[in-house]
Formats: structure tokens, sequence, C-alpha cells
């Protein structure tokens, strides 16, 4: 399995206002390719036990994944629920749900 999708890893920074409320700044976003992969089962299993609705995973490298919250895949925007540490020491698999009401 090759990494042949392109996904944005999508960034944002948080700083306070006048009287200490923190707000969204700014996004940044991060051309990065990823391997697309089924869900295991165990991992649906136990994100539906957590309150959670995993749909998709990716892998990428981890040189590339710095603690992005968000990815856009195919113009659709997935939050990251959760990453896995596999075997292999160079990567990291994206655990991720569709955000409902986001372009």
């Amino acid at each position: 399995m090759e990494y042949t999708e392109i996904i944005y890893l999508i960034g944002s920074t948080i700083e306070e206002d006048d009287i200490g409320n923190q707000i969204s700044s700014s996004e940044t976003s991060t051309k990065c390719y990823a391997k697309k992969q089924s869900l295991r089962t165990n991992e649906f299993y136990s994100a539906v036990e957590a309150g959670l609705s995993p749909s998709c995973e990716f892998v990428v490298k981890k040189l590339n994944y710095n603690g992005e919250s968000e990815l856009e895949w195919n113009n659709t925007r997935f939050q990251i629920i959760r990453t896995v540490d596999p075997k292999n020491k160079f990567d990291i698999v994206l655990v991720c749900s569709k955000k409902i009401g986001v372009n």
C-alpha cells in the first residue's frame, strides 16, 4: 500500500482577546500524502463506547504530523479523534470522524 491520497492537515492558533477569552485566530493547512485504510473492528467498537463515531483512518509519516486536530480529504473536513502508533516507528495512524455542518 502506497501513500497516494492527498490530505491537508489543519491546525489552528489560539489567542486571547482583551478580556482573556480564547479565540481561534488563524488556520494553517499543510499538504501531506497519506494511505487511507479501513477502520479496524476493535477501533470502531472502542470509539463507539466512548461516544465517538469514527469514519476512516489515514496513515501518515510522523514527520508530517504536528498535533493537528483536523484534516481535509476530498473537500470533506474530518476531526482527528485519536492517534495510534503502529509497530512501524516512522508512521502514525490518524483515526478520523467526519465533521458535520462544515464545508
